[in-house]
């Protein structure tokens, strides 16, 4: 085997294996494991499995910069969505660290299948789309998650609303920054990760659960939250490590 030419891959799996050793401690020391159904570990596998690709062809401060963007939204939403009774935890005194991991491994997921694959099949095809209806995309998102909370209604209050409305706003200012494969792809992504991902977190294991949909994670959650907070995920974390929006490959 050939030797890895990105200069950071040491530094890039060592930060890999210190957030699988982390987020395994956390499902441990917060109660989760009992929990974990075997699809849900071979989801989890899978993700840290495509994060050890990544190292591969990514810069150490551009990681770190993806976590950092990741740990911040999804903290300040898993808590939003905790009080507004949304979703709920099911460790130890309802402890959700383990959740918010949970996600920045699903953040990393998709952004590697996204810049890896997605993106590239979607250039490859010569769409005659451009810039300018990204913004009508993200738009659609965001007027989809009243369409689609249903029975949510009641716990989605103020601080639901400011949370998403920044989000839209971040989005939007991305929009005209990024190429149409870029942005299409990492909505296509965020769904492809995030509907099994919610599902076999939700139900199959019932690490959280969603107290008006047991059986299944509500359509707004997966088809509108999800590609917003990756597309601000996303932004965030090219504007902190100086990283072009667009890959090349």
């Amino acid at each position: 085997m050939s030797p890895n030419p990105n200069p950071d891959y040491p530094r890039n799996l060592l930060v890999i294996v210190l957030f699988m050793i982390i987020t395994l401690f956390t499902a441990f020391h917060e109660g989760y494991l009992p929990l974990i159904s075997v699809t849900f570990w071979l989801f989890l596998a899978a993700g840290f499995g495509l994060c050890f690709g990544l190292a591969r062809s990514i810069s150490t401060k551009h990681l770190l910069a993806l976590i950092f963007a990741i740990v911040i939204i999804e903290y300040v939403k898993e808590t939003i969505g905790i009080i507004s009774g949304l979703w709920v935890y099911h460790g130890i005194h309802g402890f959700y660290n383990f959740g918010i991991w949970c996600w920045v491994l699903g953040g990393l997921s998709t952004f590697t299948l996204a810049t890896r694959i997605i993106i590239t099949r979607l250039r490859n095809l010569n769409l005659p789309v451009s810039r300018r209806g990204n913004a009508r995309i993200i738009v659609a998102l965001f007027v989809l998650i009243p369409v689609m909370l249903l029975g949510y209604w009641r716990g989605a209050g103020g601080w639901f609303w400011s949370f998403y409305l920044l989000l839209l706003i971040v989005c939007l200012t991305l929009a005209p920054r990024l190429d149409f494969p870029v942005l299409a792809g990492l909505v296509v992504t965020s769904w492809l990760v995030g509907a099994p991902g919610e599902y076999l977190g939700g139900v199959s294991s019932h690490v959280w659960s969603f107290p008006l949909n047991p059986h299944y994670p509500p359509g707004y959650l997966v088809i509108c939250c999800w590609p917003l907070e990756i597309l601000a995920q996303y932004g965030l974390a090219a504007f902190l490590a100086n990283q072009p929006l667009n890959p090349t490959s």
